[in-house]
């Protein structure tokens, strides 16, 4: 017979013996007087993960103090100030990525006794209501006020992390809503949707960005109605008041390039770099074009890698030609002129696209024009005219862009009812025209009031090819992180406080990585463990959403009896401690929720 296998209830193998059996303090305190059989245990958990590295991100960047110090409440305002719940919903944000307003008070209550610590103040529940929460909206959606804390906050990072101020960039989005039609001067209004939901009322959000860390200097509502041209001037003025300095580089679209947008920045004695393609300058644009091309012999190479492909993109760069530009202040009747420069690029990749593009436009076009010479059919007009044919041939090849690149014979053809039709008997392709009209594809013009011993031609477009960094500013405050959509309030002056809140929650994040970055470059390291799929993977670049997702889980395990509690707090790994110095955050910030007695000490068993 084969060895019996014992069953479970025999647990005499399943339990080991005495002498093996091991005991772990767990640091309760109960009088030694006391049967411990007697006692009942109380066990609760509180998911802490990211929360105090944030409480402790927030109070260095000084958000709590500046809101206390430029917010007042109104005079019924009880309990916890205007910045400790700011400080609290921005944890709430970050971590749930969630702006919801009743979600934040359940939330709080399950970690009260993590922020009653950290925060050393007695927060309530209640001190978090959605009421509440809206009322702090509504005093953040003043203008004037936001004004305020933008420059205390601002300057006080510029001086304190040593950030350049050097360039700035400014562009709009949209924001999408779902609200129900409103007033005529409300902020929700169907326009132009770079949603690409045109069905849906929306707002606009004009963003002032510090380079090279995307850093968000103002972020203004707009209604979704106004056109992008309007919007350069006051958000330059309330970025450059916020920044305490004009002397920046402002960097803007095409939309920027109005002379009378370029007027208000010299006059304020900033510098611009703009795309310049005015509906009005077509027959001006080509001209530099053409004159680039003869100009082959001056041109300068610029090249950029690709940070996601690694590719070696290829520029060439024509600084070509300088002009004088005046405006005059429509108010003050202040006059400015200022010389100007032109610059011609073309990008070889811009260019690659284009042509593939105009490929499929030829191939399409190359199939209509042979469907010409067919036999007569259901859907194929019969051409009795030369000139008809010639004329159609002619408007089919101008629609295409393709005029003297698609050649064409007429031809007449004989039916077999003893009539006759012209049909197109051959399409050929013009290879000199062909590669004529390729050479005058990807080309961008570009207009700056710079010197040359200010900035070079390439290193101009190069910085103006750094647009990636906004448009991730915009990534995180619509849909990666912060989740701007959709919007669950209605009332105008609480959807532009949520706004600022959210530019402020992005500010966090953004300065957050760039202290990362910074401190990794200083030390020449390397952070390991962010990749889950490879921990033993490090990067110079970590992002503020990977070392945030990299606290988790972590747990406060409160353990009582009878008045007695104990808190034990999930021990951090390598990678966590690492994270903490790079941020100059104290080493024992989770072992403080953490309290130990050194009095008699109930023993749990494994």
């Amino acid at each position: 017979m084969g060895r019996q296998r014992p069953t479970r209830g025999d647990d005499s193998i399943f339990r080991r013996p005495d002498s093996e059996v091991t005991t772990r303090p767990m640091g309760l305190v109960i009088p030694p007087d006391r049967d411990q059989s007697s006692l009942s245990l109380t066990l609760t958990n509180e998911q802490i993960n990211s929360v105090p590295l944030l409480l402790g991100v927030i109070k260095q960047m000084g958000i709590r103090d500046m809101i206390d110090a430029h917010v007042t409440p109104h005079g019924a305002w009880q309990g916890a100030s205007v910045g400790t719940v700011v400080s609290v919903w921005l944890c709430h944000i970050l971590a749930e990525r969630d702006h919801r307003l009743v979600a934040v008070r359940d939330w709080v209550a399950e970690r009260i006794q993590t922020f009653n610590t950290l925060l050393d103040l007695p927060l309530r529940d209640t001190d978090c209501t959605d009421d509440r929460l809206a009322n702090v909206l509504t005093m953040l959606g003043d203008a004037p006020t936001q004004a305020r804390l933008d420059a205390a906050l601002l300057q006080q990072w510029v001086r304190v992390y040593r950030l350049p101020i050097e360039t700035m960039r400014l562009d709009s989005t949209s924001v999408s809503v779902y609200h129900d039609p409103s007033a005529p001067e409300s902020l929700l209004h169907q326009g132009h949707s770079k949603d690409h939901r045109p069905d849906l009322r929306q707002f606009k959000a004009m963003l002032a960005t510090l380079d090279p860390l995307g850093l968000p200097l103002v972020c203004q509502p707009v209604a979704g109605h106004r056109a992008d041209d309007g919007l350069y001037v006051p958000a330059y003025e309330a970025a450059t008041a916020a920044l305490g300095t004009a002397k920046v580089l402002v960097v803007g679209d095409s939309k920027m390039g109005a002379l009378a947008t370029r007027g208000h920045m010299v006059a304020g004695g900033s510098c611009y770099l703009c795309a310049y393609r005015p509906p009005s300058a077509t027959e001006e644009l080509a001209t530099w074009r053409e004159q680039a091309l003869t100009r082959s012999a001056t041109w300068q190479c610029l090249e950029t890698v690709d940070p996601k492909t690694g590719e070696v993109l290829k520029e060439v760069v024509l600084d070509a030609w300088e002009r004088e530009q005046t405006w005059t202040h429509p108010v003050t009747q202040a006059r400015s002129t200022w010389s100007e420069r032109v610059l011609v690029a073309r990008s070889s990749t811009y260019q690659a696209g284009l042509r593939r593009r105009r490929e499929q436009t030829l191939a399409r076009l190359t199939e209509d024009l042979r469907k010409l010479w067919q036999p007569p059919g259901r859907g194929r007009k019969r051409y009795r005219s030369r000139a008809v044919l010639e004329r159609t041939v002619a408007e089919q090849v101008a629609r295409a862009g393709l005029s003297g690149v698609v050649q064409t014979t007429v031809a007449e053809d004989p039916l077999p009812d003893g009539t006759t039709r012209w049909i197109v008997a051959a399409v050929w392709v013009n290879l000199a025209a062909w590669q004529a009209l390729v050479e005058r594809l990807g080309w961008q013009v570009y207009v700056t009031n710079t010197t040359q011993k200010q900035y070079t031609a390439p290193a101009l477009v190069a910085s103006y090819h750094q647009q990636v960094l906004q448009e991730r500013g915009f990534s995180r405050l619509k849909t990666r992180h912060l989740h701007i959509r959709p919007v669950y309030l209605r009332h105008e002056n609480r959807i532009a406080g949520l706004l600022w809140l959210l530019c402020l929650a992005l500010r966090v994040l953004t300065l957050t990585e760039y202290r990362l970055r910074t401190a990794l470059a200083e030390r020449g390291e390397e952070l390991m463990g962010l990749n889950p799929a490879s921990r033993t993977q490090s990067t110079s670049h970590p992002t503020t959403e990977r070392v945030l997702s990299a606290f988790t889980p972590i747990t406060l395990t409160t353990i009582g009896t009878e008045g007695h509690y104990d808190h034990h707090v999930t021990p951090l790994n390598a990678t966590q401690r690492h994270i903490l110095a790079l941020l100059e955050l104290p080493d024992d910030l989770y072992e403080r929720l953490a309290s130990h007695s050194t009095n008699f000490v109930l023993h749990l068993r494994e």
